[in-house]
């Protein structure tokens, strides 16, 4: 029996990141990742593009964590895999970190949204201020 499809406007922030944080992890289709959630592709591809959009840096100590992480995997991955033109290979490095770039985009997006809930909704306010005494 198929899963039940609803509209986009039913999840909330939480649940579409882990999708999205799901797809980048994984490497598969959004038709794969949709079938998987019972979703349709184009929730998923509107729910990247909507938090591609809300875009900041993230700490260089974040960035250089996930770099180590993108590249042992794509180390493991060209162990397994007959050996490939320069290009291609480059090319797959390309397509594996603007992947990367893009989930490390959504997961700060996520945390700016958890340090606004808490300094609307419970007054704490956990950013650092400029020039405050460490």
């Amino acid at each position: 029996m198929k899963a039940k499809r609803k509209s986009a406007r039913h999840f909330d922030d939480d649940f579409r990141l882990r999708v999205l944080k799901d797809y980048y992890e994984s490497g598969s289709s959004y038709s794969k990742i949709a079938r998987k959630y019972g979703l349709s592709s184009g929730n998923i591809i509107q729910w990247e593009r909507r938090y591609r959009d809300k875009c900041v840096s993230l700490p260089d100590e974040i960035s250089e964590l996930e770099k180590q992480v993108f590249m042992a995997r794509s180390l493991k991955a060209s162990a397994s895999a007959a050996p490939k033109s320069e290009e291609a290979r480059l090319r797959e490095e390309n397509a594996r970190l603007r992947k990367a770039l893009e989930y490390s985009e959504l997961r700060n997006e996520a945390l700016n949204e958890v340090l606004k809930i808490g300094r609307e909704q419970y007054g704490i306010d956990l950013l650092k201020k400029a020039g405050a005494k460490q």
